[in-house]
């Protein structure tokens, strides 16, 4: 399969899946011109705080071992009568990272059209949902505690430097996302600088220091499904368009109901197979995590054109 916006993250892709998908953190650092360029730069996110239309979770302010509350750099907006907290306050916000907090952008896919763009491609190549995220670190500052992501990170430096440290994994398949008190030995540590690329596997724990100049990065999350995920397709994929009656009126009726799930099960159960099973349920996650307007449908400037434009009446008199 053609990976094409995999390998300018990667280079040779299939040497990336071989040697280090899920197994083994790696840095890239692509020739001139060879990298991933960076869909989002910081005059746009300058923008986007400054527009105030931003609201938490998309925007959030970080600082480990100091959490920073969203009280600090929001303010509530009112708009014809109804008063919305949780806005952006852009001279908080610029305050926070000047004392050395970081400044987290959740799912910017969600609205910012060429990340999605990004985002779209990745997902079409890898089957499995890509999220967006950008962090703006001071130097010398550190926005996360050590911690585990449930998702493979692919991380593009965009400006300034930041210092990495990445340990091991999981032990076993029963583990959670969040901060962890030690995550083994060192198996990565490097300082990224713009242009180059970090891969950080599922659920290895890693933590970041800024380095020289004001750091920023793209985090791109790669999703993966879980028990609880297939559990669902299974069900899906078992009882969709079952005529199930809703409640029985007697022992008949709901003896009925069972046979007829029995059945169901009876039939469907042996033409799946795991594979057909992940696969469902990766595309059903995908399907979630559809933004919609971003997709490349038509926009209301698309139908303004279709429905034509008014005639000048002073041109019709003339």
């Amino acid at each position: 399969m053609h990976r094409e916006e995999l390998t300018r993250w990667v280079g040779d892709t299939d040497a990336f899946l071989d040697r280090h998908w899920r197994t083994a953190p790696a840095v890239f650092r692509p020739g001139p011109g060879a990298g991933p360029a960076a869909p989002l730069s910081l005059e746009e996110i300058d923008t986007a705080v400054a527009g105030g239309l931003l609201r938490v979770p998309h925007l959030e302010i970080a600082r480990a071992g100091d959490p920073v509350h969203s009280a600090r750099y929001t303010r509530a907006r009112t708009v014809a009568g109804v008063t919305t907290p949780g806005y952006a306050d852009p001279d908080r916000v610029r305050e926070l990272l000047a004392e050395g907090a970081t400044l987290v952008l959740r799912n910017v896919e969600h609205w910012h059209p060429a990340t999605r763009a990004l985002t779209h491609a990745l997902e079409a190549e890898l089957g499995r949902r890509v999220e967006a995220f950008f962090f703006v670190t001071p130097p010398g500052a550190q926005g996360l505690d050590l911690h585990r992501d449930d998702a493979d990170v692919l991380l593009l430096q965009g400006t300034g430097s930041k210092r990495w440290t990445v340990r091991g994994g999981p032990a076993g398949p029963d583990w959670g996302p969040g901060e962890v008190a030690d995550g083994g030995p060192a198996l990565l540590a490097d300082t990224l600088c713009a242009g180059e690329v970090l891969y950080i596997p599922r659920g290895f724990a890693h933590e970041a220091v800024g380095g020289e100049g004001l750091s920023s990065h793209l985090s791109l999350t790669i999703r993966e499904v879980g028990a609880q995920q297939l559990f669902a397709s299974l069900q899906r994929l078992l009882l969709d368009s079952l005529p199930l009656p809703a409640r029985p009126l007697d022992d008949a009726a709901l003896h009925a109901a069972a046979e007829l799930l029995l059945d169901r099960f009876r039939t469907r159960l042996p033409e799946l197979t795991p594979a057909s099973l992940v696969e469902h349920a990766r595309l059903a996650q995908l399907a979630e995590g559809t933004v919609p307007g971003l997709g490349g449908n038509p926009g209301i400037a698309a139908l303004a054109a279709r429905l034509g434009t008014p005639r000048d009446p002073a041109a019709s008199a003339a």
